[in-house]
Parts: C-alpha cells; structure tokens; sequence
C-alpha cells in the first residue's frame, strides 16, 4: 500500500490495557495487548479488509485509530496531521472525516429515538443547517440505504436487522465522511441480508468515493468487497496485501489455515483441497514472547522461529506490497490449496 498518497496512516500502533491481579490496590501486574505494533495505510475509495478470530484485535485497532480507546504507543496520520493526542474538542472535527458502522444494529441505536432522530442527530451536532433542511438531508440519506423516507417517525423496534444496520449506515454517512470504518456489519444479519447490505456498501463506495476498513470473520465477504486484506493474529498484522495475491498466494502458515476452512462451491476441489487444523488455543494476550507469537500453533516451526520475533517481509522481488511475518514466507511452503479467486468484484 502507499503511504505517499494515503489519506490514513498507521504507524507501528499499540494499545495495551494494563491489568492488576486481585485487589484494585496491588500493583500493576502486566498488560494485555490488544493491539501490538500494527501498521497500514489507506487511500481514498479503497477498502482494507481485516481479518482474524475473536480477540486478535481488529475492533480495537478501529476504536483506537477513531480515539475511542486511547492509544498506548504509535501514529495515526490523518490527512498527514497526528490525531493521536488530540483533545475531545478537537476530535469532533476529526470525526466529520471518520465514522463507524457497529457490529450489532440491535444495540447500535438508541430505542426511544425515532429514526428521523437517529440520522438527524450527527447534524445537530457536525452541521449549522435549519431544521427543515435538517429534515430534507435526513429524507435523503434514508432514500440513500434504501428506506422508505415514510419511516422517519418510527422507532428501531420496528425495524428488522438488516434495516436497522441500513439505518446505522444512513447515521454514518450524515456528516459525510471520508473513511467508514465497518466493524463486522454483516455478523449478525442472516445471510441473505448480508449479501444486500455489503453490495449497498459497494455501491456506495463507488458512489461517494468512500474509503472503508471493513473487519469481519467471514473469508468471503472481505474477498468480495476489498482491495486489500490484512490477517491478524494476537494483536498483530501477520499477512497483508492485495486481496486476490493474499487469497490466491497465501504466505503465512496461518492465513493458510483460515483460507482452508473456507468452503469452495466446486466438490471436486473441495474434495483435493488438505485442511489445515490447528492445534491448542490462542495463546494469552499478556504474554511476552520471545520469538513468533504463532509458534505454538505453527505446522512449520522451527527453533529459530521462538527465538526472534519475524517482521513483515516482502513476498518477491517485484511484489513488495504483498508482505508477511514469517521466516520461511519467501520459501512459498503451502499447507492448503491456493483460493479460488474467481469470484472477486470487478
């Protein structure tokens, strides 16, 4: 990815949440890292996938790089100005450029707001219009997402899942950011809404030109909707690239093992392909480790893997924005078959 023309840069990020054990007057035992030296860039109209299984910290990577949660180490460059230690105050201007989607549309929206309120609200606060021009953007927004604009007096309640989120993504677009970020917005919707409400985000996107960093769980709608994609494990970016080289030339032995669990349509490719199965559980997010954090689970480990940490290397020469933390990522070692990648977006 690159950074010279980035609207949002993210340097060698951190977030970590000290901890005490048993009474609050002990002291400070250790940290858990939620986010341990993540590093990414984005330019405008491009979508960043981030993948990974609960707890690696892709939702806190998004609540830090918003200033939700306040980060411990590293840069956020927005526009190339520093938003890290930006006072409240001046974070509301900020946010005019970024917004979120949340995960659960059941709890996203504030129940005894009607869905005029809802939408209306960012322009009270981001806006100087009147109420009656209030009223008309908030008409249009819900004909945006595809609402019936007769809706605006009722209340969530009457809504069903896949409406409320269009009616979180209505909210979000009200002050017309630059960058969305999208923190698992399909998770909780059935799968056919799911498949409506990620193509109202791509038509979206190329209409308004939006950039998104797009967090979810499932394989096949981050290789749908992104350009490109980055694998977290325990706080880390682990693989990163673009969509179809990390889908089609996996690196890490870990990304190769989220890819093969992945269904393929074809049962004659289904039943070629070797699944990778992982043993033992996510190691603790408080733990120091001397060398790769994936060590543990790893199916190629060797010695030298636990006694440095491995920095994200470029995969060929000619490819330096395909990269992946791992010793042996140059060696192209396969454990899975290569992703079918004949469905990607145009």
């Amino acid at each position: 990815m690159t950074p010279g023309s980035s609207i949002l840069e993210v340097r060698d990020l951190k977030v970590h949440f000290p901890f005490r054990r048993g009474s609050l007057l002990r002291p400070i035992h250790g940290a858990v890292r939620a986010v341990d030296g993540v590093s990414f860039s984005l330019r405008e109209g491009e979508t960043l996938g981030l993948v990974g299984e609960s707890g690696c910290g892709k939702s806190t990577l998004a609540r830090a790089c918003l200033n939700l949660v306040r980060p411990t180490a590293g840069e956020i460059l927005l526009n190339g100005r520093s938003i890290k230690n930006l006072k409240e105050s001046a974070m509301r201007e900020v946010r005019r450029d970024m917004q979120m989607i949340f995960q659960d549309p059941f709890a996203s929206l504030n129940p005894r707001m009607t869905v005029g309120r809802i939408v209306g609200e960012p322009l009270v606060i981001f806006s100087d219009l009147s109420k009656r021009d209030r009223e008309l953007e908030v008409l249009r927004l819900l004909e945006l997402v595809g609402l019936n604009p007769r809706f605006l007096n009722r209340y969530p309640h009457e809504f069903s899942g896949g409406q409320r989120q269009r009616i979180g993504i209505a909210r979000a677009l009200a002050v017309r950011p630059k960058i969305i970020f999208c923190d698992e917005p399909v998770s909780a919707l059935d799968v056919s809404i799911q498949a409506q409400v990620v193509n109202l985000l791509d038509e979206l996107q190329q209409k308004l030109g939006l950039a998104y960093v797009f967090i979810a769980h499932d394989l096949s709608v981050v290789r749908h909707i992104s350009d490109w994609v980055g694998v977290m494990y325990l706080g880390r970016i682990v693989e990163i690239g673009n969509a179809d080289d990390v889908y089609r030339d996996p690196r890490h032995p870990y990304t190769q093992a989220l890819l093969s669990a992945v269904p393929i349509a074809d049962p004659v490719v289904e039943r070629m392909r070797k699944r990778i199965v992982l043993t033992g559980d996510v190691p603790a997010p408080d733990r120091l480790y001397p060398g790769c954090p994936f060590a543990d689970r790893c199916p190629i480990v060797r010695d030298v893997c636990r006694e440095s940490p491995p920095s994200l290397i470029e995969i060929g020469a000619t490819n330096d924005a395909h990269r992946a933390a791992c010793l042996f990522a140059r060696e192209n070692v396969t454990f899975a078959a290569p992703h079918n990648s004949s469905d990607r977006r145009a």
